[in-house]
């Protein structure tokens, strides 16, 4: 297991962990998966801007910002 935990989001697959940042709160990396004709940048690891109070804070920014980029990319169908 290498740490995240799957979400799905929007008939996509969602895969968020959540990092503890020094000296004090948390961020949060995600990858989007959706299909095999998904773009090729949807696989890489992206990180939430900001620290966050705690761990679900982090979640759900990461949750919310994967959101607004599957939507984005929703009309573009292969």
């Amino acid at each position: 297991m290498d740490g995240f935990v799957r979400h799905q989001i929007e008939g996509a697959s969602v895969d968020i962990e959540v990092i503890p940042t020094a000296p004090h709160g948390f961020a949060a990396r995600f990858r989007i998966f959706c299909d095999a004709t998904d773009e090729p940048d949807w696989h890489a690891v992206h990180v939430t801007n900001g620290v966050f109070d705690t761990a679900q804070e982090a979640e759900e920014a990461a949750k919310s910002v994967a959101l607004v980029r599957i939507l984005s990319h929703g009309d573009r169908k292969h």
